[in-house]
């Protein structure tokens, strides 16, 4: 499946917006996992790496670090991300070395797995009661939200890393190039995982 086929699948699947920078950078962008962006500082792509194994963790499957997610993050962020977006990026990991510190003493990076675990945590709850503006076609939200909070923007893109990595569409998820017969009751017990084509 082409790259491009994939992101309109999961846009459907992760009901976001079709147009967020993710997404743009996602269907134009040939991303090869490796190519590392100069984005962040040292620390800061440290941080990245661990957000991305708290939002998806490796278990009997690779997780997203697995997956190459944090340089795809890294490209996103430096090339795709609006300066408004950028903004909002760079203040979430701030915010998060900020609670680290006043919680452990330690910048984020530094501080042992409890205080990680919080410190996120405490985001995604200041996070939880946003709601992104509505559509000007009056329904939906709207195509581009450039103001969603850091967590938002890093789930949104730990989520679309990862499920677009092959890792992710042929480790996690059932990869199936050509899809055979329909049958509308899969017992999902015999599958074990979703699909996907």
């Amino acid at each position: 499946m082409k790259r491009r086929t994939l992101l309109q699948v999961s846009g459907l699947l992760f009901g976001l917006p079709a147009t967020s920078s993710a997404l743009r950078a996602l269907a134009a962008l040939p991303f090869t996992a490796g190519e590392v962006a100069t984005v962040f500082t040292p620390a800061e792509a440290r941080t990245v790496e661990l957000l991305c194994d708290l939002v998806i963790p490796p278990t009997d499957t690779p997780g997203a670090v697995a997956a190459g997610v944090p340089q795809f993050i890294a490209q996103v962020v430096a090339e795709w991300y609006t300066p408004r977006e950028r903004q909002i990026f760079f203040a979430g990991l701030a915010a998060l070395d900020e609670i680290a510190r006043k919680q452990a003493g330690r910048p984020f990076a530094e501080a042992d797995d409890e205080t990680q675990r919080a410190a996120l945590a405490e985001l995604a709850r200041a996070a939880a009661d946003y709601q992104p503006p509505a559509s000007p076609r009056g329904f939906g939200p709207a195509p581009v939200d450039e103001d969603s909070p850091f967590f938002v923007k890093l789930r949104e893109l730990v989520v679309l890393g990862y499920y677009t990595s092959e890792v992710g569409a042929t480790q996690e998820l059932i990869y199936v190039p050509m899809p055979g017969r329909f049958d509308g009751e899969v017992d999902f017990a015999e599958v074990g995982r979703q699909w996907t084509s």
